[in-house]
């Protein structure tokens, strides 16, 4: 697939997870990639390096995306540091799990800024760049199956997903005059560094893998499949939708 632009940021990109996949399978479909970065530049600086290797320019973005001001400035350091920004990954995202009963207003608070004022942030950011370019651009939001399906013990987290999926299609319609297009992809149970111990339990995993008919884990790279097309030229007439990567998990 050819990118539509050989510019991108990937926010979220310092771990072992969907982030890192992302970046490098836009790094070997020809992009030069701006890794934003919060809790591990270590991550961070081992990802830029395979990338590099792969021939294609790369630089560190460090942002706390509960931030709004960082999260935008983040965005204008990519667009600066590699030229004009043409694809935004929004990835960064944290999960909490909490019974709804407990969940405080600062629980509430700081999912929220991160999960849905954050990717509004970088999103509109990187829309008035792309505008300003007058190249078009995409954009993709990494949500989840939780958009659309609720599960217990995350009800602040599953609002936040919800939400980027209505501020996604808002997007949409409103940036497609501009040739940028705004997608989500959506997981399910993916195995990552975060959940990885989660699923090491034979007990959990089986649990969990019970209603998911290719009965198995994702990997970090079917989301990236996902996202690669969404920000390929083959994708110049997709627009307000999502791809979900969850394994038949929602059709039961």
């Amino acid at each position: 697939m050819a990118l539509a632009s050989t510019t991108a940021l990937v926010t979220g990109a310092d771990s072992d997870g969907i982030g890192r996949a992302i970046a490098l399978m836009l790094a070997r479909g020809g992009a030069d990639v701006a890794l934003h970065w919060y809790r591990s530049r270590d991550k961070a600086e081992e990802l830029a390096g395979m990338i590099a290797d792969l021939g294609r320019r790369t630089v560190l973005v460090e942002a706390d995306m509960g931030d709004p001001a960082q999260a935008r400035a983040a965005v204008r350091k990519a667009d600066e540091a590699l030229g004009d920004l043409g694809i935004l990954v929004c990835n960064a995202a944290k999960i909490q799990r909490k019974a709804f009963l407990e969940i405080t207003d600062a629980d509430w608070a700081s999912i929220h800024a991160v999960n849905l004022h954050g990717y509004f942030a970088c999103a509109q950011e990187a829309a008035r760049l792309m505008i300003g370019a007058g190249r078009g651009g995409r954009i993709v939001m990494i949500s989840s199956v939780n958009q659309a399906h609720a599960n217990p013990d995350i009800a602040h987290y599953v609002a936040t997903k919800g939400g980027v999926m209505m501020l996604a299609r808002a997007m949409a319609l409103e940036l497609a005059s501009h040739a940028i297009t705004v997608n989500l992809v959506a997981p399910g149970t993916i195995e990552t560094d975060i959940n990885r111990h989660m699923l090491a339990d034979p007990q959990f995993r089986a649990r969990k893998l019970a209603p998911v008919p290719l009965a198995r884990a994702g990997t970090p790279e079917d989301v990236a499949g996902a996202v690669a097309y969404l920000a390929s030229t083959e994708a110049a007439y997709v627009t307000g939708t999502t791809i979900v990567v969850d394994g038949g998990l929602t059709i039961t």
